[in-house]
């Protein structure tokens, strides 16, 4: 085997150190992103959270450790209620903030 060869394979094992480094180092990350963006819906999903749908989105910054991708928002985004009963964001409001895609894999507005 040449020094060319020995070099090639030398980058090739450590390009594949670093590739499962990142891999391993993302499965037990928390997947965020921040947002600017308008409520188009609203639906109660539970005694003290509201599951809010969103549209126009402005901005849109996944985290570069951990991000969270702008195509998992379909899901909803979990956000607080307001007096008790009431929904923190009404339909046409603006929602900005921090959202975290938390360990049951709900993603809520923090």
């Amino acid at each position: 085997m040449n020094k060319q060869n020995v070099f090639l394979l030398s980058i090739s094992f450590a390009a594949t150190l670093l590739l499962a480094s990142i891999g391993s180092a993302q499965e037990g990350c928390q997947q965020e992103a921040q947002i600017i963006a308008k409520v188009s819906a609203t639906q109660k999903s539970g005694l003290s959270s509201c599951l809010v749908q969103i549209s126009e989105i402005q901005q849109f910054n996944p985290s570069y450790v951990c991000p969270l991708f702008v195509g998992e928002l379909s899901q909803g985004i979990e956000v607080g209620m307001k007096s008790g009963h009431d929904c923190a964001f009404d339909v046409g409001d603006p929602i900005s903030g921090v959202l975290v895609k938390n360990q049951s894999g709900v993603i809520v507005l923090e």
